[in-house]
């Protein structure tokens, strides 16, 4: 897509979805993400049935394999973020369970593994394509693996309620608008840059609460 944007080549009915599932399943999602930006634990069932039903629509809509093969994979990730929440923050737990960043050695340490986890991912996606007939050479290979790894660090480091976790949301939504934009799909490059936004709030709430717990845990 060449030249200043245009909203006139958004078919801005279709920003939610162009059937009641794809609807419902939207805006699962954004609320959803909206209660966890709230640590509200009740985000990740309507994550669970997002991916359950995106899950659906990928296999028998869209014959979309690789994407529901994606979301397929979301599912016992949702379920564990879900049990990781109510386990830590139930009122057995021994420590109440707030937002935190790790240390510095740890930090560098999950840069490390995300750096080759991308590496990993990309050759072997580009591989797979060379010898696997059916599956279409991957376009903006790298781009498009770096959202993929670091959608997977983000759910992870979230069920931890690690301050981590924004920072790569934050890389896979502004690679988002960027990959979407250019593949001629504004529609979804506009979700993006919503979610963007939800991500800077659920940063700004996290980090709220974080400064909160820090004279208790002094």
């Amino acid at each position: 897509m060449n030249g200043w944007f245009d909203p006139t080549t958004i078919e801005w009915r279709l920003l939610l979805g162009s059937t009641p599932l794809e609807v419902f399943a939207t805006v699962c999602s954004v609320v959803g993400v909206f209660l966890i930006a709230r640590q509200n634990i009740w985000g990740w069932p309507l994550g669970l049935i997002w991916a359950g039903v995106s899950a659906y629509l990928a296999f028998a809509k869209w014959q979309l394999v690789s994407d529901g093969i994606l979301y397929v994979s979301y599912v016992p990730i949702q379920l564990y973020c879900w049990a990781v929440w109510v386990r830590r923050g139930g009122p057995s737990a021994p420590t109440p369970f707030v937002p935190n960043w790790q240390s510095r050695r740890r930090q560098l340490a999950l840069v490390a593994a995300a750096v080759g986890t991308i590496l990993i991912w990309g050759l072997g996606i580009s591989a797979l394509a060379e010898r696997v007939a059916w599956i279409p050479a991957p376009a903006l290979l790298w781009r498009d693996s770096t959202t993929t790894v670091l959608n997977y660090y983000s759910q992870f480091l979230q069920a931890r309620k690690h301050m981590e976790n924004w920072v790569g949301w934050l890389i896979v939504n502004v690679l988002g608008i960027h990959i979407y934009w250019v593949k001629d799909a504004p529609i979804y490059s506009l979700q993006y840059a919503f979610f963007l936004g939800l991500g800077l709030y659920g940063w700004f709430q996290w980090s709220k609460s974080l400064r909160a717990a820090e004279p208790t845990a002094q």
